[in-house]
């Protein structure tokens, strides 16, 4: 499969991409800082709550990608628990549920600095090569 060079939340090659860098701290977990610009908010001073779908969907995309798999997004489900302000250093982070048949379970989050929670993800991945 061809590099993903121009998503949205994490090409480096697409210029209003978000760049976010996601780090793996294991096999099955990634995670990546980020600071969100006026451009994505959605009521005054707060983080569109899309732009954190986005995130989330790439933050748990990306504990099964591989350059030679294609995955693409099944489900999405996502709950906003508190909000996320423009300008706020945010963390997100993404790992492996459960795996079967040809379908990957991830769950992700995105929390405050101090570790405070503000949104939750589970997310579902249908795998186009092996598992």
């Amino acid at each position: 499969m061809e590099k993903v060079n121009c998503c949205f939340v994490c090409g480096k090659n697409n210029p209003r991409s978000l760049h976010l860098k996601f780090k793996n701290i294991d096999d099955n977990t990634v995670i990546a800082e980020f600071e969100l610009e006026k451009e994505y908010e959605g009521y005054p001073n707060i983080v569109h709550g899309g732009i954190l779908a986005a995130i989330l969907d790439d933050a748990m995309a990306n504990t099964i990608f591989t350059n030679n798999t294609a995955i693409y997004t099944v489900e999405l489900n996502i709950k906003y628990l508190k909000r996320c302000f423009i300008k706020e250093r945010l963390t997100t982070k993404a790992w492996i549920g459960k795996k079967y048949h040809r379908i990957v379970e991830t769950r992700g989050e995105i929390s405050d600095l101090n570790g405070e929670l503000r949104t939750t993800a589970i997310g579902k991945y249908y795998v186009k090569g092996s598992l």
